[in-house]
């Protein structure tokens, strides 16, 4: 599990750094997906011949070309549909992450809004706690000086 530790000293800058991870994370996102579309055809077309091949002969067709190394799966001759399987999970795991940073940034704005006069001006350190770079725990402590 990958935890970091990050400190601030105002909500603004605290929420300029998730505005960050959320642009990035939505550009990431735009070209997975313009990949996703490119495969997609691709994989497409397999698909259909793989059936097409599947009624002639009368079986399935065999695609096993993956081998699991103690939990790292590698795959030889990797076809569109595997990579369209990657993509699909790449892309699903961006969109949670953007959506959990979406709502974190929605109650910092909150917080921000009604302690901005008396947190802002009075030092103080804000500690924030992630888990796969989303905040998961907010530390408010008075600024060591």
């Amino acid at each position: 599990m990958s935890s970091n530790v990050y400190y601030f000293t105002s909500f603004a800058d605290l929420i300029r750094y998730i505005d960050g991870q959320i642009g990035s994370i939505e550009e990431s996102l735009s070209q997975l997906k313009q990949r996703y579309n490119v495969v997609k055809a691709r994989a497409e077309k397999l698909r259909q011949l793989e059936k097409v091949l599947e009624e002639l002969v009368g079986e399935k067709i065999s695609t096993l070309n993956e081998v699991d190394f103690m939990g790292l799966r590698v795959v030889i001759n990797a076809r569109a549909v595997d990579e369209l399987r990657v993509l699909e999970d790449a892309i699903a795991s961006q969109e949670d992450t953007l959506s959990a940073l979406k709502r974190v940034r929605d109650v910092l704005k909150k917080l921000h809004d009604s302690l901005e006069s008396s947190v802002e001006a009075g030092g103080l350190t804000i500690i924030v706690q992630t888990r796969f770079n989303i905040p998961v725990r907010i530390l408010l402590k008075e600024a060591e000086e």
